[in-house]
């Protein structure tokens, strides 16, 4: 940011500036990932799809991830499912239910690959219901959403941290 632009702005002057953003990207600058803050520290963000990022001084090499560049020298990668709450709320709308309405047990297992997957990438993938019993409620159906969808961030939560060298048992260091 030049001198002048910093003044009218009432911003730090030489601070980087670039053109255009994605959601994620922007959330990472918010959170402090990168440059002198935050390294390798996975954050999950649900929304229609699912995404799991990092910022990370290594450029990723892993074909699950994409590997955005930032302008501090960093890389973001990250891996993005497709039916996060998409897939919830096409359940609850199926069932006529409120997302709220959702309830833990039964045995229903939902794979929720509605529209194909992104993470694994399995663009033909379609959902699948199981474990159906008598006594099954429309409310465990629902649950059985919520769990699929966090069971596929996951996923991709493995696939990022085996792809950056990450342990997940490892202790969170302060």
């Amino acid at each position: 940011l030049t001198e002048a632009a910093a003044r009218a702005l009432g911003l730090p002057a030489g601070i980087a500036v670039a053109a255009g953003t994605g959601d994620n990207m922007s959330a990472a600058v918010g959170l402090g990932l990168g440059g002198d803050g935050l390294l390798d520290h996975p954050v999950l963000s649900l929304g229609t799809s699912g995404t799991v990022f990092a910022a990370s001084r290594t450029r990723p090499t892993s074909t699950a991830l994409n590997g955005f560049a930032a302008a501090d020298g960093t890389y973001l990668p990250l891996a993005c499912t497709l039916n996060c709450t998409l897939a919830v709320d096409k359940v609850a709308e199926l069932l006529g239910l409120d997302r709220e309405d959702a309830a833990p047990g039964g045995e229903a297992v939902l794979l929720p690959y509605l529209d194909g997957e992104r993470t694994p990438d399995l663009p033909t993938a379609a959902g699948l219901l199981t474990g159906l019993r008598h006594d099954t409620t429309r409310q465990q159906l629902l649950g059985a959403a919520y769990e699929g969808a966090a069971v596929t961030v996951l996923r991709a939560l493995d696939a990022l941290l085996s792809a950056c060298g990450l342990d997940p048992g490892a202790p969170e260091v302060a």
